[in-house]
């Protein structure tokens, strides 16, 4: 209880922190020189080589014309960048333009944080927000007002070697999760060390992925608790606890973003022959295998479901000038473009956006390269909604997450550990 405590007081002063909050113009970065282009300053949290993509789409941009100059900044994964966008925002200097993690979007537009793009979207006659997907504009509007764009989303999804599960006897993908613990034990070999599955236990992205298939939704129809303190809550729990008893569950070592990485290494290097990652992955994962990647849908148990993630853009730049903000416009909408849009997707897994997205060239080419390339998108329809308030992302990290690693570790039971969730949730809104 003390840890609770500890957090509901951090997040209820990171929204006092951020009440009436300014961005950009206490920037030295957010200015524009004498007769020079107006310069602005883009934090993002992309490393490694999707990282690179993203330098590369913004070197494009910045070549194609003179009047503006992004500064591409890595400030390190969701976790750290968001603490750094924190500090900055907080302190009157969050940058012009940032990609956060969709969850965060609602903390900052409660606190009235964001840039309203409202005005700007509708004034402009060359791109039309209505344009790209429902499912990916789910984290884009707050009160009517549009705050933020889609840029590098993503969905989980199951990865398995194909070669492996042929072996086997499998020649498709596990859709269910009685399928999944069957081809999970027939490709498992306690011999020489391989697991048949494996998941990272320190994201909850992946456990409420489950918990939806199960039938449940994220937060209750009064949208002041979670929404699966039943049988729907504790049967992911149960599934992975039963297949650690019976050797197919492979665990990595760490925990957050760091248990996402040694699994996918583990994948890669055949220590596990199936696990769940995020779709942006699919790229690196198959290009960095010796054998033949496949994806699919999350198994399902009732129902299947797609519970959205990744980035949105969005603008700290409430305090620019006029001038300043219609230049975050143009870079944002450039993002969102069919061409480019496609080309991120295409070079990473990441979500395409559009139909634009999806019919670019380059998307069409690289799906033939890669033909596992689309499953995100075929999974659109069946996205759910999550909660869009600023108490949302600390009790999936911080409360979920929590009770997810203390039944899988420290041996709880999925039924307590659910109850503790609907107790500590409920305390939040209390």
């Amino acid at each position: 209880m003390k840890k609770y405590t500890a957090l509901l007081l951090a997040s209820t002063m990171m929204l006092t922190a951020l009440t009436g909050c300014g961005g950009a113009g206490g920037s030295d970065a957010q200015t524009q020189e004498a007769d020079g282009p107006i310069s602005l300053e883009f934090w993002h949290s992309m490393g490694g080589t999707t990282g690179e993509v993203v330098q590369e789409i913004v070197d494009e941009f910045n070549a194609s014309q003179d009047d503006i100059h992004i500064d591409c900044i890595y400030q390190g994964d969701y976790t750290t960048g968001g603490t750094k966008i924190q500090a900055a925002v907080s302190a009157g200097n969050g940058p012009a333009i940032a990609q956060i993690e969709v969850t965060r979007v609602g903390t900052y537009a409660a606190a009235d944080c964001l840039l309203d793009l409202t005005p700007y979207a509708e004034a402009d006659t060359e791109f039309d927000v209505d344009d790209l997907y429902p499912g990916v504009m789910d984290y884009s509007y707050y009160e009517d007002k549009l705050v933020s764009l889609p840029n590098g989303r993503s969905v989980p999804v199951m990865y398995y070697n194909v070669d492996a599960l042929k072996a086997a006897g499998f020649d498709e993908a596990p859709a269910t999760w009685d399928e999944l613990r069957a081809a999970a034990a027939a490709t498992t070999d306690p011999a020489n060390g391989v697991y048949g599955y494996g998941c990272p236990l320190g994201d909850s992205w992946y456990y409420l992925a489950l918990m939806l298939t199960a039938g449940g939704q994220v937060y209750n129809d009064e949208g002041n608790n979670i929404g699966f303190n039943n049988e729907s809550g504790t049967k992911p729990l149960q599934l992975w606890l039963d297949m650690v008893n019976d050797g197919s569950l492979y665990l990595p070592d760490g925990d957050d973003y760091s248990s996402l990485s040694a699994l996918r290494n583990a994948f890669m290097a055949g220590i596990c022959n199936i696990t769940m990652q995020s779709s942006s992955q699919y790229r690196s994962l198959a290009d960095n295998s010796d054998f033949e990647v496949g994806v699919a849908f999350i198994p399902k148990d009732v129902t299947y479901a797609a519970i959205p993630g990744g980035s949105n853009l969005v603008s700290f730049g409430t305090n620019l000038s006029e001038e300043e903000k219609q230049a975050v416009w143009t870079f944002m909408k450039y993002m969102c473009s069919g061409d480019v849009a496609g080309k991120y997707a295409a070079m990473t897994g990441y979500l395409p956006t559009s139909d634009a997205a999806v019919n670019s060239e380059i998307y069409q080419e690289t799906l033939a390269q890669y033909p596992y390339l689309d499953i995100a998108v075929d999974q659109l329809e069946y996205f759910v909604k999550l909660p869009f308030d600023e108490a949302y992302a600390e009790i999936k990290d911080n409360v979920i997450g929590k009770y997810v690693q203390e039944v899988i570790i420290a041996g709880m039971s999925p039924e307590e550990a659910v109850q503790n969730m609907y107790d500590e949730t409920a305390a939040f809104y209390a």
